[in-house]
């Protein structure tokens, strides 16, 4: 943990440099690491609302202050088993009107298999002259809504037409509190435009009800 530590506090000096901290109401800070072609640090930083979240594969997940701070102790985060996909709160991003046909139709399907999905929209439909939705999110940036599953308050979030660096930094802060990752093939990639993060115990069935025939 003490390096992913002294990694924020790096991140933090950063940020005090960086002009569009100052311009925009939430700034959010993404950062990974690789060695080998795996993924050994994700970090995501919500300065504005005084929050981080990093991971390193076998040292768990962790939430703290940002800026870090010797006096508040980070918290581990650890995920409970998940249900039936049936019952599951789910996210998905981004807005229909910014998705293909086939992506729509995996969205509109996910929706339509899982008991409550934020945004609540009719995800068949793309209507560029709709406002834009609350993202399902800590409130700082698009792929923050896969934290909302490391830290328990959504069952899994689906994320497409993403590049690797959206995706890359959340995989091991899901993982590590004991979360789940993968592409809409069940692959562990992430240059395929889409990832799938999950409670424990319902990545398959959700795989299945993204992936299933029309």
């Amino acid at each position: 943990m003490e390096a992913g530590i002294d990694r924020a506090r790096r991140h933090d000096q950063s940020l005090k440099q960086d002009h569009h901290a100052k311009q925009f109401k939430f700034c959010a800070g993404r950062d990974a690491s690789q060695e080998d072609g795996l993924i050994t640090l994700g970090m995501a930083s919500a300065p504005a609302l005084g929050r981080r979240w990093w991971a390193r594969p076998d040292s768990g997940s962790w939430t703290g202050p940002c800026p870090s701070s010797p006096s508040a102790p980070a918290h581990r985060l650890v995920l409970t088993e998940g249900r039936s996909a049936q019952d599951a709160a789910v996210g998905i991003w981004p807005p229909p009107s910014r998705l293909d046909q086939q992506e729509r139709a995996v969205a509109a399907r996910m929706a339509r298999g899982v008991k409550q999905v934020r945004p609540l929209l009719d995800w068949t439909a793309a209507d560029p002259t709709a406002p834009v939705p609350r993202k399902p999110s800590t409130g700082t940036g698009t792929c923050h809504g896969a934290l909302l599953i490391a830290t328990g308050q959504l069952d899994a979030f689906l994320l497409l037409g993403a590049g690797p660096w959206d995706i890359a930094p959340l995989i091991p802060i899901v993982q590590e509190a004991g979360g789940t990752f993968s592409d809409l093939t069940g692959q562990h990639r992430t240059d395929t435009g889409a990832a799938l993060f999950a409670r424990p115990g319902l990545h398959q069935q959700l795989l299945d009800i993204a992936m299933a025939a029309n």
